[in-house]
């Protein structure tokens, strides 16, 4: 018995330490699939890497190609068309159409003759309120370039649009559609004059805008009666040459009346009673350049400032002529240039924008030269010339420096 006992218990340790080396053995089969796969995915992330970096490459290197074709089409459209460095764009509502002058870069190399650009490729555009002018290249008919836009109030008709190149400028003419056009009331070409200074109670205060000094007295304005037109003297000799039912009509000039404001483009016609004592000062110029409203008309300061308001008839002292740009006038009391001023939009451009096209409709001159006031330059050392625009006519400013 004990030495079968034995027998068993050596088979049984022989079996256990087998059993311990197959273990052993499997570990380290585990250990080196462990480490296989660890280096197969070490592997495979390396080659992924190595698979985006490629498309990432070959995306920058076909957009890179494209950039590059891109630019070379736009350069080449570029090249063709001269470059816009500036536009005016004017609006006229009695011919009704836009009138556009496109101001071109055009530079001529000493070695090298530029070539004239033909404007008939040129296409309008009309995405309303946008107005493009823009050059479609024959090879690529949906690479289209925009050279030039505005933005207008009017539709307009593309099929009537004229453009035309003017050598130093192109010219683009837009008709508005006959829908769209603005409909014309009045005779007058111009005026500025609107309702709100043709009511009595806008005239409860009048103001130096200088200083905001008070002008008028505590009289309460009773009427407010437009001027006529600065042609009514001749449309008046013109009408009454004959005797007839125009003999009644006083020849006389239009003087101020008390307790009422004539209007006119540019100023207003009051009589002195209505103004404060002392709230004005004449000043009497000895060298007076020798034109006719200087001979009538002697100059008008604030008194409060000594800033110039207006002026007074030499004949009639008390008719007194107010110059809108110079004053303020409301319906309240204390008020400002930025409240209830009905001469606020009244500027020195604007009025010898009116005075122009005063004279041009009164006289028919449509040629200015423009000085300074001050030094009365009579040798037009420095000087504008200005010619109004007209229908049929581009308008044309000439600066002269030192010269006649």
């Amino acid at each position: 018995m004990e030495t079968e006992a034995k027998a068993l218990l050596e088979e049984l340790r022989a079996a256990q330490e087998e059993h311990e080396r197959a273990l052993v053995a499997a570990n380290q089969v585990r250990n080196t699939l462990d480490r296989a796969r660890k280096e197969y995915e070490e592997a495979r992330a390396a080659e992924k890497a190595s698979e985006d970096e490629l498309a990432k490459a070959a995306e920058a290197l076909a957009c890179g190609l494209q950039n590059l074709e891109v630019d070379s089409d736009t350069a080449e459209l570029n090249a063709t068309v001269p470059p816009t460095v500036d536009s005016l764009v004017e609006y006229h509502a009695n011919i009704g159409c836009y009138q556009c002058y496109l101001f071109l870069d055009r530079h001529i190399q000493s070695n090298k003759q530029e070539g004239t650009f033909d404007v008939a490729k040129l296409l309008v555009r009309v995405e309303f309120p946008r107005v493009e002018l823009t050059f479609q290249s024959q090879g690529d008919k949906e690479d289209v370039l925009v050279i030039w836009w505005t933005e207008i109030e009017r539709n307009v008709d593309v099929s009537q649009c004229v453009l035309e190149d003017k050598d130093d400028h192109w010219y683009l003419r837009l008709p508005i559609r006959p829908s769209d056009k603005q409909p014309l009331g009045g005779f007058s070409s111009f005026t500025q004059v609107s309702n709100i200074e043709l009511q009595s109670d806008s005239y409860t205060s009048v103001c130096c805008r200088n200083c905001n000094a008070q002008l008028l007295g505590t009289t309460r304005i009773e009427k407010v009666l437009p001027l006529p037109s600065a042609n009514w003297m001749d449309m008046f000799d013109f009408w009454g040459a004959g005797i007839g039912a125009f003999e009644h009509i006083p020849r006389d000039d239009i003087h101020a009346q008390k307790h009422r404001v004539l209007v006119g483009e540019s100023y207003v016609l009051l009589h002195a009673s209505d103004f404060l004592t002392d709230a004005t000062v004449g000043v009497c110029e000895d060298a007076a350049v020798e034109s006719k409203e200087e001979r009538e008309w002697m100059p008008l300061t604030c008194a409060a400032c000594s800033e110039r308001v207006g002026l007074s008839n030499v004949e009639q002292p008390d008719t007194i002529r107010l110059h809108k740009h110079l004053v303020i006038a409301g319906k309240h009391l204390k008020s400002s240039i930025d409240d209830d001023n009905v001469f606020a939009k009244y500027t020195i451009d604007s009025i010898l924008s009116a005075k122009l096209l005063e004279m041009a409709d009164a006289d028919g001159k449509f040629r200015f030269i423009l000085t300074s006031s001050d030094d009365h330059d009579h040798e037009f050392q420095n000087a504008v010339i200005l010619l109004p625009l007209e229908m049929d006519q581009s308008c044309y400013c000439n600066c002269l420096a030192g010269r006649r």
